[in-house]
C-alpha cells in the first residue's frame, strides 16, 4: 500500500517545506490519493500499534495546480485531519451508495395477561452487505451530521409499514433530539402521516431516550406539552442508565416509562431491584405505565412483574420482525 502511495505521489514534482512539514504533490485523482493515505495509515497502525502516526497527526488539503505559495500555506493551515476526512468520506459514500433500510416491529405485552398491547418500531440497515444496528446507524449519523434525517426517516418508514395487524394497538416510535431539542415540524408531519394511515393520534407513543442530551430540560418539557397537544403519547426510554433519568421523568411526566435493558439483565440483583422499585413507585404515582425491556426468559418476566412492572418487551415475547402492511394479523389488546 505504501509503495502504491509513493508511486502516485512521485508522478509529478513534489514541493516540501521542511520548516512546516508541509508536502504538496500534484496527483491526478485527489479522492484516490486520499483513500490510499487513509489505508496506509491504517496499515501502519495495525503493524505498529505504538507507532507515531495517527489519523489526527496528518492533515490533508486540496488546492488547484496554479495556486500561489500563500494559498498553499493557507490551505495547509485550514486542512482537516485524516480522522475528520474519514468521516466525510464515510458520509459521502452513504450518500452515493445509501444503505437499504428496513423496519422491524417488536411486540410489547401485558405481563399479567400476556396480551399484546402494541409494537415498537426498530430501524435496521444493510450497507454493502454489512448489517447496521440502530446504535451503529445513530453513531454514523451523529458523526456525519445527518441525525435529524435518520430520526425522521425511522418514523416515516414505520408508518408506511403499518397494516391492519396493528389494530387498536400502540405504536412506539423513536424521537431524538439531534440539537438538544425536538423537531416539532417533523413530529407534526409524523402526526399527519399517522392520520393518513388511519392510525389515531393516541395510538402513537413517541419515545424520548434518556440518552438524548437536552439543551434545556425546561425548554424540551414545553415541547413535550406541544406534542401532547397533537394527541400523541410520550414515553421515556432507557431509564436507569444514568442519573438524569428521574429528572427527565419528572419534567416530561410521560405516559410510559421504559426501563433500561441493563436493569433486566441485572436481575436477580439487589441494585437492579432497588432501582426498578424506585422507578415503578415514582411512575405509578404519576399515572405512568412501566415497561421492562430485554426480557429473555420466563424467570426475568416473573421477576420484573413481581417488582410492579406493568408491561414487557424482549425476545421472550417476540423478536423484532418485518411485517407485511397488508397482513390481517391484529394485535390483542
Amino acid at each position: 500500500m505504501l509503495k502504491e502511495l509513493d508511486a502516485i505521489a512521485s508522478r509529478e514534482a513534489t514541493t516540501i517545506d521542511v520548516r512546516t512539514n508541509v508536502v504538496w504533490s500534484q496527483v491526478p485523482d485527489g479522492r484516490l490519493f486520499l483513500d490510499l493515505i487513509l489505508a496506509a495509515v491504517r496499515e501502519q497502525q495495525a503493524e505498529r500499534p505504538y507507532g507515531d502516526v495517527e489519523l489526527t497527526d496528518v492533515r490533508f488539503g486540496f488546492a488547484p495546480p496554479d495556486a500561489t505559495i500563500d494559498e498553499l500555506v493557507r490551505r495547509a493551515l485550514l486542512a482537516p485531519d485524516l480522522l475528520e476526512l474519514e468521516r466525510l468520506v464515510e458520509a459521502s459514500q452513504l450518500i452515493d451508495h445509501p444503505p437499504a433500510f428496513e423496519i422491524r416491529f417488536q411486540p410489547i405485552v401485558n405481563l399479567s395477561s400476556h396480551a399484546v398491547l402494541g409494537f415498537e418500531s426498530l430501524i435496521r440497515a444493510d450497507a454493502d452487505g454489512q448489517s447496521l444496528t440502530a446504535d451503529e446507524l445513530i453513531r454514523r449519523a451523529t458523526e456525519s451530521n445527518w441525525l435529524p434525517e435518520l430520526d425522521n426517516l425511522g418514523r416515516t418508514l414505520a408508518l408506511r409499514g403499518i397494516g391492519p395487524w396493528l389494530g387498536q394497538g400502540l405504536l412506539f416510535l423513536n424521537m431524538m433530539a439531534p440539537n438538544g431539542r425536538f423537531d416539532l415540524d417533523a413530529i407534526a408531519a409524523t402526526a399527519a402521516a399517522a392520520e393518513a394511515a388511519g392510525i389515531d393520534a393516541d395510538q402513537i407513543v413517541l419515545e424520548a431516550t434518556e440518552r438524548n442530551r437536552y439543551a434545556s430540560l425546561d425548554d424540551v418539557a414545553d415541547q413535550i406539552e406541544q406534542i401532547r397537544a397533537m394527541g400523541m403519547r410520550i414515553a421515556v426510554d432507557d431509564v436507569g442508565d444514568g442519573f438524569s433519568s428521574l429528572s427527565v421523568i419528572a419534567a416530561f411526566k410521560p405516559d410510559v416509562v421504559k426501563l433500561s435493558g441493563n436493569l433486566t439483565r441485572g436481575l436477580p440483583g439487589t441494585e437492579a431491584e432497588s432501582v426498578i422499585k424506585a422507578v415503578v413507585q415514582m411512575s405509578h404515582a404519576m399515572g405512568s405505565w412501566v415497561v421492562a425491556e430485554n426480557i429473555e426468559t420466563m424467570q426475568q418476566a416473573d421477576q420484573v412483574r413481581a417488582l410492579g412492572v406493568d408491561w414487557g418487551q424482549g425476545h421472550f415475547f417476540g423478536s423484532p420482525i418485518q411485517r407485511t402492511p397488508g397482513s390481517l394479523e391484529s394485535a390483542d389488546h
